[in-house]
């Protein structure tokens, strides 16, 4: 049996029913998992090898790539990631703080892009927010909760479970792209070279997990889920966002570029969007035409 380690900040849906349902197994895979502090980490961990792939927002690519990584997306996990602007309990507006703490993984990267551009559509310059560098989403989770920021982008069920708490959406990300790429999975690519067989038997098992969240009953589906331990919302929203194909967006990927863009914040050394994409894996699973 292979093995390969994996980093995630939370599971996803159809990599938890690809555990759940031995998809991975039948692919011949021992798949073992750890869940990331920080994008910081997860890309030192890729670095260093001390995991093989990683689940992880594509736009940290731009900046790790620009900084000396040579990491790429072989695969989208869902077609968009549901973020919310999610604020802190009591705090019922995005308008009431003079100045707004908001908390990000990492300040130049990842959500954090998403999370200024919302503020940007809400109204709020870059002078009227503080950035507060905190971590993955469960760590945002519980900053929000502890009222030790104001506000921080959430995604499936942790949003669903903020909402619980008396947190408040102000923004979800349908309101400012519908074209917002989902989840990647993401490996450097000198691992990749040597490792094509044991990707490709991962990509099988999320292709077959994926065709499981499209085909089976939907109320067998909502069971699964649900057991383990997804909301209803997080439920519908991932049902929602099954993707027809594992390939990567071109489209989702170039609008990582315009909202740099547009915020002014633009990796002058990074590569294009698109030469982000190592498509040897998919190949190899027999996922996506050979030429």
């Amino acid at each position: 049996m292979l093995s390969v380690r994996q980093s995630v900040f939370v599971v996803p849906a159809v990599v938890e029913v690809a555990r759940r349902r031995g998809l991975f197994a039948a692919a011949g895979l021992d798949v073992s998992t750890a869940t990331v502090p920080s994008s910081t980490a997860q890309r030192h961990d890729l670095d260093a090898r001390r995991t093989d792939l990683a689940i992880t927002a594509t736009d940290n690519l731009l900046a790790w790539n620009a900084d000396g990584s040579d990491i790429a997306v072989v695969a989208q996990i869902e077609t968009t990631t549901d973020l919310a602007l999610m604020l802190r309990p009591g705090l019922g507006s995005i308008e009431e703080p003079g100045v707004v703490r908001l908390a990000v993984d990492a300040p130049t990267n990842g959500f954090a892009i998403v999370a200024y551009a919302m503020m940007s559509a809400l109204g709020r310059t870059p002078a009227q927010y503080d950035v507060v560098e905190v971590g993955g989403v469960r760590e945002r989770f519980e900053a929000l909760a502890r009222g030790s920021v104001d506000a921080s982008l959430l995604a499936p069920p942790l949003d669903e479970i903020g909402r619980g708490r008396g947190m408040t959406p102000a923004m979800r990300i349908g309101q400012l792209t519908p074209s917002y790429p989902g989840l990647g999975l993401v490996a450097s690519r000198s691992w990749l070279e040597s490792h094509l067989d044991e990707t490709a038997a991962y990509l099988r098992a999320l292709d077959d997990a994926n065709r499981w969240l499209r085909d089976a009953p939907r109320d067998e589906v909502e069971r699964e889920l649900l057991s383990a331990g997804f909301g209803a919302a997080a439920v519908a929203t991932s049902l929602a966002n099954v993707p027809a194909t594992l390939e990567p967006s071109r489209e989702g990927l170039r609008v990582l570029g315009r909202l740099r863009q547009q915020l002014g914040m633009a990796v002058p050394v990074a590569p294009d969007v698109t030469d982000l994409v190592d498509l040897r894996p998919l190949r190899a699973a027999g996922l996506v035409p050979a030429h």
